[in-house]
């Protein structure tokens, strides 16, 4: 989806806050921001990895340039490096005004890492970021894959409805967070959760997440 379908959608909802993760890059972002701002929603900078496991572990960061950083960094290990954009897609860059720039020849953004789970998480530790598995249960998710939880002290998990949520309590997971993954314009209508703090930065959502003040918004 591009910023500008962002912002027609986004215009007429109750949604004030937003974080945006494409599949391991972060290369539009200012484009995001400039888009969002425009209607007064506050973004949180983020990239959802895939790691060498299949694992889709997200992690936000406090400023876009440290995002940006790290989309490098990550960009730099993705195994596929070649691909055919007419059979898995064009990628395609925006400058600030949702502007055509540039086709993203190299890497594809859809293959993995050569990072392990425990690799990405040490690496975004360095950027003092917020860091939480997607979608745990679900395809691509990290009890999906893998089947047991990891010794990483995740700053939270992704849930996406009641039952999942027991499920991870029952696993000894203690913070969660209610992001709908959204590929469509559709799914972007409704929010998923509901933060209690006092204002939209980066440090209160933090704060946020480790005093259980994120609410679900079920369903979502």
């Amino acid at each position: 989806m591009t910023p500008e379908i962002y912002n027609d959608i986004l215009s007429s909802s109750s949604i004030d806050w937003i974080s945006i993760t494409d599949h391991n890059s972060a290369e539009n972002m200012y484009s995001f921001n400039f888009q969002l701002n425009k209607i007064g929603i506050k973004l949180i900078p983020g990239i959802e990895v895939q790691t060498s496991e299949e694992v889709h572990i997200i992690i936000y960061f406090k400023y876009i340039k440290e995002c940006i950083k790290f989309s490098k960094i990550i960009e730099n290990t993705l195994i596929i490096k070649n691909y055919d954009p007419e059979k898995l897609g064009y990628q395609i860059l925006v400058d600030e005004k949702s502007e055509f720039i540039d086709i993203k020849s190299s890497p594809y953004l859809g293959s993995s890492s050569n990072l392990t789970v425990e690799e990405v998480y040490n690496l975004s530790k360095k950027f003092k970021s917020i860091i939480y598995p997607a979608h745990i249960f679900r395809a691509f998710g990290l009890i999906y894959q893998l089947g047991l939880p990891l010794e990483l002290d995740f700053d939270a998990v992704e849930v996406k409805n009641e039952d999942e949520l027991i499920k991870a309590q029952k696993l000894g997971y203690k913070r969660f967070i209610y992001g709908n993954d959204s590929h469509f314009p559709d799914q972007l209508k409704n929010p998923s959760c509901i933060l209690e703090c006092e204002s939209r930065t980066f440090d209160e959502l933090k704060k946020s997440l480790y005093n259980g003040k994120v609410k679900p918004v079920w369903p979502h």
